[in-house]
């Protein structure tokens, strides 16, 4: 069966699954944040937050059916993302701490 635009239709279960999955995961992300685990607090939001970016471009972006020109642009979207935290840790984690002037 076939829309308008030519593209299959796709049943509302898969989307009402999807949004369950997201707001589990919008639950984990909010719960993890009143557990007080050091570090591992944001390990844990930044893997909940990529896969639910992952969710999202597969079912409502059509990634997985997508061209392979669109499949190499999120991925560049992704590889840049991780170049610009490499580049905000590595700064972060070269500063020598220096004593207030006034102290």
């Amino acid at each position: 069966m076939s829309g308008a635009g030519g593209e299959p239709i796709r049943p509302v279960r898969r989307y009402l699954w999807v949004l369950a999955a997201l707001l589990t995961l919008l639950a984990v992300s909010a719960g993890s944040a009143l557990l007080k685990l050091g570090a591992f607090n944001s390990l844990i939001n930044l893997g909940v937050s990529v896969a639910k970016t992952l969710l999202v471009m597969a079912v409502f972006m059509h990634e997985t059916g997508a061209r392979s020109l669109t499949r190499l642009t999120s991925a560049l979207g992704f590889i840049w993302l991780a170049m610009l935290l490499g580049l905000a840790l590595l700064d972060y984690l070269t500063r020598v701490p220096l004593a207030a002037p006034w102290q």
